[in-house]
């Protein structure tokens, strides 16, 4: 079996959330601890891109912060590749709820990801120096990305995911609510 590195991306500056989205709270618990509990039992080690929390080792955005999930997704890359990992699980702090099942719908041999939710993926660590390549060349797309890569998209049409991008985004779905 694949040795998978789970990483969270939350290196984001949260600009149109107005604080620090990854601190939010449903159900009093926060979304970075949400992303946490739904990656952990689905990989074999965890990090978090772009930001330091809690007992999780912490990795810089590579090459520099400020440069999108990305620049989040090239260091957990370059981590893996360095500590035996075969591929990457990636995941943005600010997708809720995160399925449990992700290893099993996206890891393999080839980089997938989610269709929609494009920053939820699997990427093999042989990616890492085409990711430095990409960065190098100006590109920050996502989507250019996934193209550049070969990914292939999975529909995840049926699973209720929600992208956090305002505090507007939390209220409609759940009541137990709080901002930083």
């Amino acid at each position: 079996m694949d040795s998978i590195l789970g990483a969270i991306l939350a290196g984001g500056k949260s600009r149109r959330f107005g604080s620090d989205k990854a601190l939010a709270t449903i159900d009093g618990i926060k979304l970075i601890d949400h992303v946490v509990a739904a990656l952990t039992p689905q990989v074999d080690a965890l990090i978090v891109c772009g930001r330091s929390w809690r007992d999780l080792r912490s990795l810089p955005d590579r090459p520099d912060p400020g440069l999108g999930p990305l620049a989040g997704l090239n260091a957990a890359l370059h981590y893996a590749l360095v500590h035996g990992h075969d591929g990457v699980l990636s995941a943005p702090v600010d997708i809720f709820p995160l399925p449990l099942d992700l290893r099993a719908r996206l890891a393999g041999g080839s980089p997938r990801t989610l269709l929609r939710q494009h920053a939820i993926g699997y990427w093999p660590t042989a990616l890492a120096p085409l990711l430095d390549r990409y960065l190098a060349s100006g590109e920050r797309s996502i989507r250019g990305w996934i193209t550049s890569s070969g990914a292939e998209a999975e529909d995840d049409s049926a699973l209720d995911l929600h992208n956090i991008n305002s505090v507007s985004d939390l209220k409609p779905h759940w009541t137990s609510v709080k901002t930083p």
